[in-house]
């Protein structure tokens, strides 16, 4: 069956509203969103039905399905951020779970694809590992917020093997991904804040690395995973190789597009995982993906942006530092 009308959830934050602004020329997109952190308005993408509820009300749910009669649902929606995470989980297992598992039923009832945006983290830390992640590798999240995501897949995955469900599902684990419209929570967005405002950007002392994946390229194998993807199976998407990189690294990168700023070692955050690694010859090979950016086009194109939308930066930054004590 051809693919023309979708939900997206959480169009309104960083991925999603990426996807939107990509392909709102391929499908009618129904957006769901409960403009909550990470949200922001001006992300919204034009053309994009803009429907404000929590994907955690079952009867919300319903109700949007069957007005909009989709072809699929795709889950960008999540509480993403690891320290909050190791805060208060509570808003994270309603979101990332209960949010998950209501979006799965809808689409087994209807008996249509669903893909799970889901995350690299779920594999846990590969410091000690010989060889980068593969799909088959072991899932052993460290962190709420991973472990919120792995307990997802796996009752998703479920709904896929069952007969009683039959979920035509598709999973999707993505790098750690970069670009425009970032909450500034995240590394890239807040170094450019600290460098721009003349204040020194937190860095946790210990190296980690890190694989550095441009939205553009994470959006476009999900929508191949939506159109290509075999049924219950998990694909990863990574960046080229060359951009694996320490996150120092990538933050003096930064500092030096912006032209100035100042770098501050802070002590590691709890449950530091301290390198990400994996592989996605499966994506490359089911879904005719790879990644078409390298580090330096990512970080180019990235600061870019920020650098000419400093609007959009000061008022995502007004708007986490009211509500997050790691600002």
């Amino acid at each position: 069956m051809a693919i023309e009308r979708i939900i997206v959830t959480g169009h309104l934050g960083f991925i999603a509203s990426a996807f939107c602004e990509a392909y709102k020329g391929r499908y009618e997109i129904t957006g769901i969103d409960f403009a909550g952190w990470g949200s922001m308005e001006r992300n919204l993408v034009e053309g994009v039905k803009d429907i404000r509820t929590d994907i955690s009300d079952t009867s919300s749910i319903r109700e949007i399905v069957e007005e909009s009669k989709p072809d699929a649902i795709l889950n960008f929606a999540a509480e993403s951020h690891v320290d909050r995470s190791n805060e208060d989980d509570a808003s994270f297992w309603r979101s990332n779970v209960m949010g998950a598992r209501n979006l799965a039923l809808e689409a087994s009832r209807l008996g249509i694809r669903m893909v799970q945006v889901s995350t690299d983290e779920v594999y846990g830390d590969a410091s000690s590992s010989a060889e980068p992640w593969t799909e088959i590798s072991s899932i052993k999240p460290k962190n709420p917020y991973s472990v919120t995501k792995a307990a997802a897949e796996m009752l998703l995955l479920v709904y896929a093997e069952s007969k009683q469900y039959g979920l035509d599902l598709v999973i999707t684990r993505g790098g750690n991904t970069v670009g425009p419209r970032q909450f500034p929570e995240k590394a890239i967005p807040k170094a450019i804040w600290c460098f721009t405002h003349d204040e020194p950007f937190p860095l946790f002392r210990t190296p980690a690395r890190r694989m550095w994946l441009h939205v553009g390229d994470h959006v476009a194998g999900i929508d191949a995973a939506l159109r290509k993807g075999h049924g219950g199976e998990v694909y990863n998407l990574a960046p080229m190789a060359d951009s694996e990189e320490v996150t120092e690294t990538v933050i003096e990168r930064v500092r030096e597009l912006v032209g100035k700023g100042e770098i501050a070692k802070v002590e590691d955050r709890d449950s530091y995982d301290l390198r990400y690694w994996m592989v996605s010859k499966k994506a490359e090979q089911e879904l005719g993906w790879q990644a078409k950016n390298n580090l330096d086009e990512t970080l180019e194109s990235t600061v870019e942006w920020y650098l000419a939308n400093l609007d959009w930066l000061e008022e995502a930054y007004a708007l986490a530092s009211a509500h997050s004590n790691h600002l």
